[in-house]
């Protein structure tokens, strides 16, 4: 345990050492950008600077790439939030309210709401994380395919608490992307399926050109068909940020515990971070007494995936 708690100290001084502590913050302003940017993402990003690295050192590498990609999954809340646009895989769920909100011209609220709970569940996890290593490192390398099969089931049971009273609906619709998932190449075989003899259906399909399809460009034809602003109501001058900031602390039970879920599922292998915010969100509506309130500008849909990110 000392050798844990030294080696923690001497990487915090390590990270604040001048030179890689500017070159962490670099690192967020270009993740910054990159997340605005649908399409792009932190793996793109890091794909893209990796021949800036090689004269750094190993410490300032890797607080340059961490701080770029981190900075990612929070920025692309912003796109989801305003225009219904995913800047990430992984900012998905925040469009189902977040940009409801947008409509009803609370976007400043959204965007203070979603940006603070993300700090909370970074402060969270991080805290957290940093304790925990030296126990569950043992558990992590000991999953295997049933446990891989357990959690396939729990994300199952999710599709069914998002589709609240229609519970056909939600199989229905379960199944579909179930399906849409099997697209592609084999991960471990590598065997073509349902590609068609088509080049770009090897990657499968990408959640992000699913969702700008479903949701950016129907909003992109109503907005040019009809002339109108997003907001269909009058926006203050703030537009709300300190109230959604305030929502993060009025809901910190909600919060903490979709930082506790975040966490947990972070450290599972095989859980990508998309689906630990679709987890939070059906958390979010399962544990609120009015759930006929989400998908129509719930604050609670958009602290709880942010949390969570």
């Amino acid at each position: 345990m000392m050798e844990f708690l030294t080696a923690f100290v001497s990487g915090f001084y390590q990270v604040f050492a001048p030179s890689t502590f500017v070159l962490m913050c670099i690192g967020l302003v270009i993740g910054f950008v990159v997340g605005i940017l649908p399409g792009l993402g932190g793996p793109t990003a890091m794909a893209l600077m990796l021949p800036f690295i090689f004269k750094m050192s190993a410490v300032e590498a890797f607080a340059f790439l961490l701080g770029m990609t981190a900075v990612t999954a929070t920025t692309g809340d912003i796109t989801s939030v305003l225009f219904g646009v995913p800047g990430e895989p992984t900012t998905a769920s925040t469009i189902i309210d977040g940009h409801a909100m947008a409509k009803k011209g609370e976007a400043g609220r959204a965007l203070g709401a979603v940006l603070m709970s993300s700090l909370v569940g970074a402060i969270f996890g991080a805290v957290c994380i940093a304790l925990a290593v030296p126990i569950v490192r043992p558990l992590v390398l000991t999953f295997g395919s049933p446990e891989f099969f357990m959690l396939s089931l729990l994300g199952i049971t999710f599709v069914a608490a998002l589709s609240g009273e229609a519970v056909l609906k939600g199989i229905v619709s379960g199944g579909i992307g179930l399906m849409l998932a099997t697209i592609g190449l084999d991960p471990i075989s590598g065997i073509q399926r349902y590609t068609f003899g088509q080049l770009f259906l090897w990657d499968g399909i990408g959640l992000v050109p699913v969702t700008i399809g479903f949701y950016a460009i129907p909003e992109t034809i109503e907005l040019a068909v009809l002339g109108t602003s997003i907001a269909q109501e009058k926006v203050e001058e703030l537009g709300g940020v300190m109230q959604g900031v305030k929502d993060t602390f009025i809901h910190w039970w909600l919060v903490i515990r979709c930082s506790a879920l975040g966490t947990f599922t972070a450290i599972i292998p095989g859980m990508g971070a998309a689906t630990t915010q679709w987890i939070a969100y059906a958390h979010a509506v399962q544990s609120s007494p009015n759930k006929e309130r989400f998908g129509k500008g719930a604050v609670e849909g958009v602290l709880g995936p942010g949390a969570a990110n």
